[in-house]
């Protein structure tokens, strides 16, 4: 009886060994699935912030990208209104050039014009208003003056034409109205003023 309880009793003790062995073998693997599930937690948080960090560069990405092509069309809009630019200042230089030339012109114009007039001035002040009395003929075709072929005054020289010798009118600076002129003075009024224009 004595030796099936020695048995008993060696037999539970290595049971008890296997017992132990086996409970601290579950302990450090236990140990172990934590430290695992520490590592993969820890993997997890860092995936996903690597994840947020990704969407938020991808949307950094997407905004630099648009405003690389707004500031693209900004560059073509200033360099299509530097041409206009330019193109405005080459007109407005011309411009300036011409209104220059016709200023030069315009007072040009206006000089000779006030030479016409003091010349047209001076050459009726010269001019001997002839009496009608003193005529008895056409001083441009010498035909002689009848009730049919009447007598008519240059309102420029002064002299007494008859009307196929005088048909002409042209202005006159002492009168709003065109005046009766004889043809070699309307020939003459006409060469100033032609040079004048």
């Amino acid at each position: 009886m004595s030796d099936a309880l020695e048995k008993l009793d060696a037999k539970y003790k290595v049971c008890d060994k296997e017992r132990q062995s086996a409970f601290d073998t579950m302990k450090q693997e236990s140990v172990q699935v934590s430290k695992q599930e520490g590592k993969l937690k820890v993997e997890q948080e860092w995936r996903m912030s690597l994840q947020n960090s990704m969407e938020k560069d991808r949307e950094k990405i997407s905004q630099l990208q648009q405003e690389n092509s707004q500031l693209k069309a900004v560059s073509m809009k200033y360099v299509t209104l530097q041409e206009e630019h330019f193109q405005l200042q080459t007109q407005f230089r011309d411009l300036e050039r011409t209104l220059e030339e016709v200023g030069a012109q315009l007072s040009m114009s206006k000089l000779q014009i006030e030479d016409l007039k003091e010349s047209a001035s001076q050459a009726r002040s010269d001019a001997q208003w002839v009496d009608d009395k003193q005529a008895s003929k056409c001083h441009a075709c010498a035909r002689e003056f009848t009730l049919a072929r009447r007598k008519h005054h240059c309102r420029n020289c002064g002299e007494i034409f008859c009307n196929a010798c005088s048909d002409n009118t042209m202005p006159m600076p002492s009168s709003a109205k065109p005046e009766r002129v004889c043809d070699t003075c309307h020939l003459m009024l006409m060469n100033r003023y032609s040079v004048v224009s």
